[in-house]
């Protein structure tokens, strides 16, 4: 035993072992968050972890899943269309994959590539064509583990459309995942002794779906990022989710007899920088990394401050980097305003040299520039619902340029937004104005039908990132703009 130093683990005789893990977003690597000292996790100490456990208890009674959001969101990821992911999941050897919304940001003839080069099922039971076929071609599974027949069932998130660019998911139909699982589960449950759940439905959906579908045993959740130190139990069904970036190794512990869980144990081992970097997940990164070393490694400037991409703050209130972001993309097509969604802006940028790797680690989505003419009643709109979840997480959240506004959260919804000025000047509701944003929102993602709805007047083509990697060169010293756009009231 040497990468489980913090760890004491069951040593009964147990019919079957899960380990799971969700929402990694590429990080293949160990990263390094604000303020701690050491790095965590990553696939590439996940893996040892994952090997430990198999010598420990069996690799025949050892289950391995993924709950979604794998393969999209760092450089090493999205300039290969999540093949570098695929290839570390297929030597972890991974029992079953649902896809997530993230997955899909690659459009269907890639994700469909990457399904086809992955060597485990991937399962959407809520996924189908219109004519009703499954996307991934499975919607459930029925495997042996140790004696033990399970059954897993794939969820993906409803909202999947909304939050990615609608061209990825045209033709494709996400079903309300509720009703499905209970018509699946019913199918399945009497042939298994144990029913999961892959779930990339966010925890308050889990919770819901268990309590709809008491057929499930256990639910192995994804999309919120909630970091369970321990199982959740309701109405009988077993809830886990182990947080992000493979920060943890979920961890699920069963003894089934006769056909049911008579026991369980549930943590998180978290993956730290005591566990050793698997040397063969190590060889696979270092040769995708060199064929990003030219391009990535390239400096196009620097800072001397911090630009804050945090999710927590980018997806509620205004940041520096929002600000940054927004004013690129008005400068870039000479608009009135320009807006952008809090939830593509994907890491912060750290005080010294910049280069092209963190400009695209910040600005992840292939998002292209477009312009449109919207009326002043139409923007507050847009702006209502961009804070209609404040003081809540939400990607939606828009960081602006050439606005100015204020928030009274204590509001209802829809009448929260007070005294919008436009580049100094009060907003009118029957003006019009020309608004940048990106191509997402303009086809409505993240709900904005307002987008929808308005006049295009320029769709560039023109990759938002490269805008940013152009700006930052020609500035050579990145200096803060100016803030005070949105001011949420106490």
């Amino acid at each position: 035993m040497i990468a489980l130093l913090t760890v004491s683990l069951p040593l009964w005789a147990a019919e079957l072992v899960i380990l799971h893990n969700n929402d990694v977003h590429s990080r293949l690597e160990s990263h390094l968050p604000a303020e701690a000292e050491e790095v965590q996790g990553g696939r590439v100490r996940l893996a040892t972890l994952v090997d430990e456990i198999r010598g420990l208890y069996g690799a025949d009674k050892v289950l391995l899943l993924d709950g979604g959001d794998a393969i999209h969101g760092m450089n090493i990821d999205n300039l290969f269309g999540g093949l570098p992911s695929i290839e570390v999941m297929n030597l972890m050897g991974y029992n079953a994959f649902v896809p997530g919304n993230h997955e899909f940001n690659y459009g269907q003839e890639v994700l469909g590539q990457r399904i086809r080069d992955a060597k485990f099922p991937v399962l959407a039971a809520n996924v189908t064509y219109k004519d009703g076929s499954l996307f991934t071609g499975a919607s459930a599974l029925i495997q042996e583990i140790g004696g033990v027949k399970v059954g897993i069932i794939g969820l993906v998130a409803e909202e999947t459309p909304i939050v990615t660019h609608p061209k990825n998911v045209e033709g494709l139909v996400f079903h309300e995942p509720i009703s499905v699982a209970k018509m699946v589960a019913q199918r399945v449950r009497p042939k298994v002794d144990v029913l999961i759940a892959l779930s990339h439905l966010g925890y308050s959906k889990d919770i819901e779906l268990a309590e709809a579908v008491p057929e499930l045993d256990i639910i192995v959740g994804g999309h919120s990022h909630t970091e369970l130190k321990e199982a959740t139990e309701v109405n009988g069904v077993i809830i886990v989710q182990a947080h992000e970036y493979a920060n943890n190794l979920g961890f699920l512990y069963l003894n089934v007899e006769d056909g049911k869980i008579t026991n369980y144990n549930a943590f998180l081992i978290p993956v730290t920088a005591e566990v050793p970097e698997h040397p063969q997940v190590r060889a696979i990164i270092d040769y995708w990394n060199e064929q990003l070393q030219e391009r990535l490694g390239t400096v196009v400037g620097r800072s001397d401050v911090a630009w804050n991409g945090e999710r927590e703050f980018v997806r509620t209130s205004e940041t520096n980097l929002g600000n940054l972001v927004a004013d690129v993309i008005r400068e870039a097509v000479g608009s009135d305003i320009a807006v952008t969604n809090g939830g593509g802006i994907r890491a912060s940028i750290n005080p010294g040299d910049i280069t092209v790797a963190d400009i695209y680690n910040v600005l992840p989505f292939d998002n292209s520039l477009v312009v449109v003419e919207m009326l002043g009643m139409d923007i507050i709109e847009a702006l209502e619902h961009s804070v209609r979840l404040v003081p809540e997480q939400n990607g939606g959240f828009l960081q602006v340029s050439g606005l100015t506004f204020e928030v009274d959260p204590k509001a209802q919804p829809g009448g929260r937004v007070i005294n919008v000025r436009v580049n100094g000047e009060r907003i009118s509701p029957s003006k019009t104005y020309t608004v940048a944003t990106n191509d997402f929102l303009a086809a409505g993602g993240d709900g904005y039908e307002t987008f929808m709805n308005a006049k295009l007047v320029a769709d560039t083509g023109i990759m938002l990132r490269d805008v940013m990697v152009d700006y930052v060169l020609q500035q050579g010293t990145l200096q803060e703009p100016e803030g005070g756009r949105i001011i949420i009231l106490e």
